[in-house]
């Protein structure tokens, strides 16, 4: 496992801490210590590896460079990358479809939102105004990506076609402050 840490200030991060650490059949076997550039041996079958890789100055310099350049700057990337997430909210788009089944007399009701940032979202199908849930019959896609690092979520429930009620999707985006409620045309 190899990751570092840093601290922000005026957002640039600084090295505080590194880790490169070796297992051996799920049990800590060796560690590298970036503080005194050193391998530490975690187990007495450890003892051997440690000594060998303490002699080759190369491979130290490289385990340290790497934990306090390439590892920081990689958080950064990461760091950055959450932020446009966070800050670049796309709506969702919202459509519903209503098609026949196999079985005779009956139609599974669609909703589907897409294109949508971030992931978090809120999709309820719902009959006169009640949330329908898993027990009804709801069957739910999860949430999933798109091509386009956007996401969707599809939610479906297969009803009698004869049903008069009001079957409605709600769609909740806090993110892009998105709260729209559709309704289903007659199911007849």
């Amino acid at each position: 496992m190899v990751g570092c840490k840093g601290d922000m200030k005026d957002g640039v991060i600084k090295f505080r801490h590194g880790m490169n650490m070796y297992s051996y059949d799920g049990n800590n076997f060796l560690s590298f210590d970036n503080a005194s550039g050193v391998w530490v041996a975690v187990t007495e079958a450890a003892v051997q590896t440690k000594r060998k890789w303490d002699e080759v100055q190369v491979l130290k310099e490289y385990t340290k460079g790497y934990l306090e350049n390439e590892c920081i700057d990689w958080l950064g990337k990461f760091i950055n990358y959450g932020q446009k997430q966070l800050t670049e909210a796309i709506p969702p788009e919202v459509h519903l479809f209503k098609k026949n089944t196999k079985v005779e007399g009956k139609i599974l009701l669609t909703c589907l939102a897409t294109g949508f940032l971030p992931k978090e979202i809120t999709l309820n199908m719902k009959i006169n105004g009640s949330v329908l849930t898993e027990a009804d019959g709801v069957v739910s896609s999860g949430v999933r990506p798109n091509g386009d690092e956007t996401f969707q979520r599809r939610d479906s429930v297969e009803i009698l076609r004869s049903d008069v009620c009001t079957f409605t999707c709600e769609v909740i985006h806090q993110a892009s402050k998105l709260h729209v409620e559709e309704e289903w045309g007659s199911c007849q």
